[in-house]
Formats: structure tokens, C-alpha cells, sequence
């Protein structure tokens, strides 16, 4: 039988928070075990894919590391969008030269640099660095402009509110300025990872852009699954591939960037 208390119309139920607790604990557990495979198949990748011996557990690999590939692009992506949007928008001098600098960076091709890209990863022996980095420039943008767009908009009362209460440096950007741009930092990072999903397929499969490359260079992933397998006519595998990719991103739409796109919205200013 569950226990309640009432105090002001806020309802607990001990068996909730139990059950809320425990679900917690298993999502964590079952991320850490996640983290730790990817990790493995990460440090010590398969070379060649069998499409005759193809299985489920194969692509749920490939999907494992596609997303830690996706996940490590993110976070450094969004480790340097946040102070360079700082910097950019400090004062009006360095906006009006580095804002129209990013904005014609930002516009050119990231494929254009993606073959220089390689060859450079290529010769020290570290092709999944080439694949993240391309991740890591086809994302960052779309969090840095998102960001510039969201510190324009913090009220001057906000901003007078920190100077009084003297908050400066990190408890500034701690209390006042990441809060306030919480919403943008959601809506920039979820075109970020649609941008990545985009990037993936090409950036896995790098035998395209290492001269007399072959089918062995490329990244295990659900990228390069879905390229290697079209080009070799393996239909199954490539349609089993397109759904779990389809699937993968419809469940992080769903749990992941509609709750924070919720949440986010408590964060917006009038």
C-alpha cells in the first residue's frame, strides 16, 4: 500500500520515488554497459564486415559506435561552441569581425575539407579522429549561431540583476548566462545531431577518400553499413540498417530532445 503525504497540493508517493529510483539505476547500469562495449569495439574495431554472416547483434554493434562516434563529436562541439559564442558576442568590435568570419566558415562544404581530413588522420594511424572531427565541424555551428541568437535575447533587467548581486565569471555563467541561454543550447544541439546523423554515413565510410582505398579502411558503423552495403547490392542489409538507423534516431527524438525541448521552454523569457 503506498504511503502519501499532502502539503500544499504536492503529492509524493514513497512507491513512485522507489520505482522512479530503481529505473534510474537500471537506465544508468545499462548505460554504463553500453558505454563500456562501444568502447571496446572503439579501441579495437572490426576490420572487414561479412554481409553473409550479418546479424542483429552486429548492427546493434555498428549502432553502438556510430553513436559514440556522435556522442564524442558532440561534446567537444559543444565544449568550444559555448565560449566561442561568448567571445564572439564580449562586445560589438569583435562581433562585427568574427561574426561575419563564421558565418562564411560555416558556409562552406565540410565535405570539401573531409579528403585533406583523412589523409592527415590517415598518416598517423587514427581514422576514427578523422570521422569525429568532421562530426565535430558539421555540428558546432549549429550550436554557436543558436547560442549567439540566445544571448541577444537576455533581457537587460537580467543582466543589471548579475551586476548587483555581483556575479561575475563563472557564477555568472553558471546562474545567469547558461540558464538563460538553456533553450538555445537545445534547439542548437538537436539540429547539431541531425546534422551528424547526416555526416555519419560518409564520414564511416573513408575507403571514398583514401587514394586506392578499399572496403577494410572504412569505420564500423551504421554508415558505413548502409554505403558498402548498397554499393554491393546487399538490399537486406541495407534496408536493416536504414531501419535501425530510422528507429535509433525516432527514440532519441522522442525521450531525449522533446523532453529537453520541454523542459526548455520553462527557461524562455516572456
Amino acid at each position: 500500500m503506498a504511503v502519501r503525504t499532502y502539503h500544499n497540493h504536492y503529492r509524493f508517493s514513497y512507491t513512485t520515488s522507489l520505482r522512479r529510483h530503481f529505473s534510474s539505476l537500471v537506465f544508468v547500469l545499462l548505460a554504463i554497459i553500453l558505454i563500456l562495449i562501444s568502447g571496446i569495439n572503439f579501441i579495437t574495431p572490426r576490420s572487414t564486415v561479412n554481409f553473409s554472416e550479418l546479424s542483429p547483434l552486429i548492427i546493434f554493434e555498428a549502432s553502438l559506435n556510430t553513436l559514440l562516434r556522435l556522442s564524442i563529436a558532440y561534446f567537444f562541439s559543444l565544449l568550444f561552441a559555448i565560449p566561442l559564442a561568448l567571445f564572439i558576442t564580449k562586445n560589438q568590435k569583435i562581433e562585427k569581425i568574427l561574426l561575419p568570419i563564421s558565418d562564411i566558415v560555416q558556409s562552406v562544404p565540410i565535405l570539401a575539407f573531409f579528403p585533406i581530413i583523412v589523409l592527415v588522420f590517415v598518416k598517423i594511424n587514427f581514422f576514427n579522429g578523422a570521422a569525429i572531427f568532421i562530426l565535430f565541424m558539421a555540428m558546432i555551428w549549429n550550436i554557436v549561431f543558436s547560442l549567439i541568437g540566445g544571448l541577444k535575447t537576455i533581457p537587460q533587467d537580467v543582466k543589471s540583476a548579475a551586476e548587483i548581486f555581483k556575479a561575475r565569471g563563472l557564477k555568472k555563467l553558471w546562474f545567469v548566462t547558461l540558464p538563460s541561454v538553456f533553450p538555445s543550447i537545445v534547439t542548437g544541439s538537436f539540429l547539431a545531431w541531425g546534422q551528424g546523423w547526416n555526416i555519419s554515413i560518409i564520414a564511416e565510410a573513408l575507403h571514398n577518400y583514401i587514394p586506392h582505398g578499399s572496403y577494410s579502411q572504412d569505420l564500423f558503423g551504421l554508415g558505413s553499413l548502409l554505403v558498402n552495403s548498397f554499393a554491393q547490392g546487399k538490399s537486406s542489409v541495407f534496408l536493416a540498417s536504414l531501419i535501425t538507423m530510422i528507429f535509433i534516431i525516432s527514440v532519441l527524438n522522442l525521450f531525449i530532445w522533446q523532453k529537453l525541448l520541454h523542459v526548455s521552454e520553462r527557461y524562455k523569457f516572456d
